[in-house]
């Protein structure tokens, strides 16, 4: 008698609706791997290491701070403040797009291996540049506290929150992108020239009043990335809880991001394979 195999499709195109979303946690100690991985491999024979996740934007901010302090007249304590944690940031968003367009491509090898749901590696992408932003905070902490210690206070508790915000809003911004990669192989070209128009129009070094004139307020106003930078800012350098305005714009973004991410891929899944 021949035994019958029961095929377990653990993709997102199983019949489950929007629990598939969470089909990769079947395969978190996969993912941990991954991320892993990926950290040793960035940081592989540096006798820093993971420092540099440290380092990188203090030195960064540093010189341009002291370029920039000459056209803007800002005070160099509070500038460097303002550019550092604009660099954090924005390594985590523009890496959603541009590093998560690579993040099917990159585990080809695993998914034509084995059926592993193909939002594991959009969330291994995000996943690696968290652990990134994370040291890049405690970087933006510690000099906070040396060079502006008024600053510090109850406000930098929101900090966990920032994270959580940060990661659900680049999640499903990096599994479109990915997406979109495999499928249209100029993307990551294109995507590349788009975020850095978004780096211009978005207050990540220049200082935040330029962005309220008139002429792009109302951008401004409708930016995730605007509001991510001012979430992050304000609870760090001006003592105050982020916005509703900022938090609600994320968070509606968030929802029509993560909706537009899993349509595409429950849609796209059967066939991405084929794109490679």
């Amino acid at each position: 008698m021949v035994k019958v195999g029961v095929y377990k499709n653990y993709g997102p195109t199983a019949s489950g609706g929007w629990l598939d979303a969470f089909n990769w946690l079947r395969h978190r100690h996969l993912l941990f791997h991954l991320v892993g991985a990926d950290l040793r491999a960035r940081y592989r024979r540096s006798r820093l290491g993971i420092l540099w996740a440290l380092l990188w934007p203090i030195l960064f901010a540093s010189v341009f701070t002291w370029v920039a302090i000459n056209i803007f007249h800002q005070p160099f304590t509070t500038y460097i403040v303002y550019v550092l944690t604009g660099v954090v940031m924005w390594d985590m968003l523009g890496g959603a797009f541009n590093q998560g367009a690579s993040a099917l491509v990159v585990g080809e090898g695993y998914l034509r291996q084995a059926r592993i749901p193909y939002l594991l590696f959009p969330i291994r992408t995000v996943a690696s540049m968290a652990v990134n932003f994370v040291f890049g905070s405690i970087a933006a902490l510690g000099v906070t506290l040396v060079l502006t210690p008024q600053a510090f206070g109850w406000t930098w508790l929101w900090w966990p929150f920032v994270l959580l915000l940060t990661v659900l809003f680049c999640v499903p911004c990096a599994t479109f992108s990915a997406i979109a990669n495999l499928k249209f192989r100029d993307y990551q070209h294109g995507i590349s020239i788009v975020i850095l128009m978004l780096w211009y129009l978005s207050p990540a070094l220049v200082m935040r009043d330029v962005y309220e004139r008139p002429s792009i307020k109302w951008f401004t106003d409708l930016n995730p990335f605007a509001s991510l930078l001012d979430i992050f800012r304000d609870p760090l350098m001006y003592h105050h809880a982020p916005s509703l305005h900022d938090v609600g714009l994320v968070a509606a973004y968030t929802v029509v991001m993560w909706a537009v991410a899993l349509i595409w891929l429950k849609i796209e899944s059967r066939n991405l394979i084929h794109y490679f």
